[in-house]
């Protein structure tokens, strides 16, 4: 799953770095005619989604199914995957930060609480 999100990172990263106002650019045209790149898009979901069904028959995201499996693992690497977030933040964003969340990624997430839930409410920090 790393090499998944690495690989785009890795090549959005450098197109940004060699000219931020052309990279903002070609976000806003993505926006703009996102029914265009919808294809591309639907691939990369498929492509994650082999990648955790696969996970999944080897005992990672128990009890989840693959939709949410699926759903928790874009919003949790939003940033590395979103370009118009990416684009936002990019200076902060790193491979090695990544593969961290990847790792967090299979380590915790599951069906099982393990008590962020029982909170009887919630209060100012």
């Amino acid at each position: 799953m790393f090499e998944f999100y690495a690989r785009r990172f890795a090549y959005l990263k450098a197109a940004w770095e060699r000219d931020p106002v052309a990279f903002a650019t070609y976000c806003e045209l993505g926006e703009e005619h996102f029914e265009l790149i919808r294809s591309y898009v639907d691939l990369g979901d498929h492509y994650l989604a082999t990648i955790i069904g696969e996970a999944m028959a080897d005992g990672y995201f128990a009890g989840l199914e693959l939709d949410e499996s699926i759903s928790l693992v874009n919003q949790m690497t939003a940033t590395y995957c979103n370009i118009g977030a990416m684009e936002l933040v990019m200076p902060k964003l790193s491979e090695a930060k990544l593969a961290r969340i990847i790792d967090a990624v299979f380590d915790g997430l599951s069906a099982t609480d393990r008590g962020a839930r029982s909170l009887t409410g919630l209060r100012a920090a």
